[in-house]
């Protein structure tokens, strides 16, 4: 019993050290590599487009379920995605990359039921042309509410889209180079008023 007390108030000792070095000002990033999320084998891949549309979705339908102790003193953060393209179609492609983010209990990101589109990005590319979708989204209560409070909830699901519209038939392949989400929470923000 001795030794459970004393190992708490060494934890909370610590903790307090730790919120004493920093001022209530102070801001810590956390950065979550989402392409660890996704299979080695599923980072390139193609999709096989017939005069029309292909899609595949990362890392699945219900996207990556995200989790998040203290989220509540979230203050923003962002969201850094690269998709390369190789166009093998005999035509004009195409090319658009989305992310989806929807409460913890989505079944379906891209369904639009309780979910949100948090950002796109598209590229046109000819016949054997390469070239790379790009985002770079921010994470703002003031410009994307609906995005922040689904993550400031603690608990969300986050997915990615790519789609491939082309004029004619064959093949596009991709490979996908980042799937970085950042946030950056003031932990002060966590201590109680009263």
């Amino acid at each position: 019993m001795r030794r459970f007390v004393l190992g708490n108030a060494l934890l909370v000792a610590g903790l307090s050290a730790l919120l004493a070095s920093c001022s209530g000002h102070t801001v810590h990033r956390v950065e979550v590599d989402l392409l660890s999320f996704v299979p080695s084998e599923n980072r390139s891949g193609t999709l096989d487009v017939q005069v029309g549309s292909a899609e595949t979705l990362f890392p699945d339908g219900d996207g990556e379920k995200v989790s998040i102790p203290g989220a509540e003193a979230l203050v923003g953060g962002g969201f850094v995605g690269e998709v390369e393209l190789v166009n093998n179609t005999n035509g004009d492609l195409t090319g658009t990359l989305e992310v989806r983010i929807g409460p913890a209990s989505d079944t379906d990101l891209f369904d639009g039921n309780g979910d949100q589109l948090w950002g796109s990005s598209s590229v046109s590319l000819g016949s054997g042309q390469t070239g790379s979708l790009a985002l770079d989204l921010t994470l703002n209560p003031d410009t994307d509410p609906q995005v922040f409070a689904l993550v400031q909830s603690g608990e969300f699901r986050i997915g990615a889209k790519l789609s491939g519209d082309s004029t004619g038939t064959g093949q596009v392949t991709y490979t996908l180079k980042r799937l970085d989400l950042t946030l950056r929470l003031k932990l002060f923000n966590l201590i109680p008023n009263q």
